[in-house]
């Protein structure tokens, strides 16, 4: 691919000589007629030593080699990787698939071998499914979806377009509901489902619940990440950013562009507005409102956290000061 077709791709200003790209490689490894992508203006400099034909970087910057000016490289290079994508997708209906009654399957639908199929199954057109899924009775799935190896989607569930869900996902297994009859802990049966809005994507082995009645619900454009539980009856917004090992307990509501640091955790029955930041390894246990950064167990604002950590490691040397003024005052 030429230079001035990735310039149109990206939507870009090509700056010297329309040179061949063969592929987009790491600064350290690039070689000839490769492509690489510069994210900070003060790294030009740098990046013009490696081995690399040419370069995409931000606006405002110059270069002696061929290079195409963007307003945002990351974002550039995010549309750009799709044209170099080596991957292989599932095409046709594979032999060995195990498929029920009543199923309806979309134009281009590709399914891969051993992937089982219950009753009244809709996919929609163009959604490729890996080997070893397995898919519910009444199970609704959007159009271009891609659902990697051995996903399990259980019965009434909703996927909507454009959903990606990575390997080992479980997605609408039972709650983890149950009630004490003086005796032992009595199950709670779940008999509602789980809605994935259009757009989500779904790391590897991350577990949804279904709801006991109603729904749970992942809105749109979120992003959840992988080693994930979210129980039952949670309801997160649109544009949401759950970062891996985090976990949210049952009935809980976050709202939009909310974000999840890694393992960071929301308690049962907890509501957290919108635009809240949740940083790393903190623990949600009461409302939160709007536009918050909170950190810490229990979480609180951020800058007062901070106030309570500084104060902690000085803690020996508060004490020590204590003991002296006791001493003194006999």
């Amino acid at each position: 691919m030429h230079l001035s077709e990735i310039a149109k791709i990206i939507n870009g200003e090509l700056v010297g000589e329309d040179v061949y790209i063969e592929k987009i490689s790491e600064w350290d490894k690039a070689g000839d007629n490769d492509l690489i992508f510069v994210f900070d203006l003060d790294d030009i400099k740098v990046a013009e030593k490696t081995g690399a034909k040419a370069m995409v970087i931000p606006y405002g910057g110059s270069s002696s080699k061929p290079h195409i000016r963007v307003e945002n490289p990351k974002l550039a290079m995010a549309e750009l990787l799709k044209y170099f994508d080596w991957r292989v997708y599932p095409k046709d209906i594979h032999p060995t698939v195990i498929m029920g009654k009543g199923i309806q399957l979309g134009e281009d639908v590709g399914i891969a071998p051993y992937t089982v199929i219950g009753d009244n199954v809709k996919i929609g057109k163009g959604s490729k499914i890996f080997s070893g899924v397995v898919i519910g009775n009444n199970v609704e799935i959007g159009e271009n979806c891609i659902i990697y190896p051995r996903v399990t989607i259980y019965d009434h569930c909703y996927i909507g377009d454009r959903v990606i869900i990575h390997s080992g996902c479980s997605i609408g297994i039972d709650g983890f509901g149950y009630v004490w009859n003086g005796e032992e802990h009595y199950k709670i049966p779940h008999i509602g489902k789980v809605v994935i809005e259009d757009e989500v994507e779904i790391g590897g082995n991350t577990v949804i619940e279904r709801a006991t009645l109603g729904e749970t619900r992942i809105g749109k454009g979120t992003k959840i990440g992988s080693l994930i539980i979210i129980g039952h009856n949670v309801r997160i917004g649109e544009n949401c950013v759950i970062v891996s090992q985090s976990g949210i307990a049952g009935s809980s509501k976050l709202g939009n562009n909310v974000i999840m640091a890694g393992q960071s955790g929301v308690s049962d029955h907890v509501k957290v507005g919108n635009n809240v930041t949740i940083l790393a390894k903190s623990g949600v246990i009461k409302d939160i409102p709007d536009n918050m950064i909170v950190s810490g167990f229990p979480a609180r604002p951020h800058r007062e956290e901070m106030r309570v950590q500084a104060i902690m490691r000085r803690l020996p040397e508060i004490w020590e000061e204590i003991k002296k003024l006791r001493d003194k005052l006999g």
